[in-house]
């Protein structure tokens, strides 16, 4: 119950900075503050997809929990809150997912960067 409560405190803080938030190119993605990317979809895999936009690709790792299946396919447009992940691959964890259609998906199981969150802003 708690992790289900800080994952909506979460989602609002990302709705409530929606207005404020700058769609970040792919190639510019930096660690380690709260990003926004946007583009289109050309692969999905089982825990997330592969998000392409002007200045390139990354996949954004966005696993639901058990039983639960993103509803999202090949072409379609959205734009994902979330942290680009350390290391020497480029992942994008998302945090929230935001159709075209502006139905979000909120993702349940991030990895933790709830500091990140709480101590920066969206530019």
């Amino acid at each position: 119950m708690r992790k289900y409560f800080i994952l909506m405190l979460i989602a609002m803080f990302v709705m409530l900075l929606n207005g404020c938030a700058k769609i970040i190119p792919i190639k510019n993605l930096a660690l380690p503050p709260v990003s926004t990317i946007e583009g289109n979809i050309t692969k999905l895999g089982h825990s997330g997809f592969t998000l392409k936009d002007d200045s390139g690709s990354i996949y954004v790792r966005a696993e639901l929990p058990k039983n639960f299946k993103l509803k999202l396919s090949v072409g379609e447009r959205v734009r994902v809150y979330g942290n680009l992940q350390g290391g020497k691959k480029k992942i994008f964890d998302g945090y929230v997912i935001q159709k075209s259609t502006d139905e979000q998906i909120i993702v349940s199981n991030p990895t933790p960067h709830l500091g990140f969150i709480l101590q920066t802003s969206f530019k």
